[in-house]
């Protein structure tokens, strides 16, 4: 895969992984509920801990992202 092919697809991950930390749409409950009735996922996957994990997860991917753009 091109730099730039890798480097663009890291962007859409993390800002996919953003808008789930920010809660755009409560897409943080949809995918808890999605979870909790077809997964059957325990009391500790609450939409706080979806929030906090993507937020992570986001933060890291764009850490990542930043670095990489600094080497090319």
């Amino acid at each position: 895969m091109s730099v730039w092919a890798e480097l663009g697809w890291r962007l859409i991950f993390g800002t996919a992984s953003l808008v789930v930390a920010l809660n755009y749409r409560d897409v943080a409950w949809r995918l808890h509920h999605f979870m909790a009735n077809t997964v059957g996922v325990s009391r500790f996957l609450t939409p706080a801990t979806v929030r906090a994990t993507f937020g992570f997860l986001a933060v890291a991917l764009l850490v990542e992202l930043a670095v990489g753009l600094a080497r090319s």
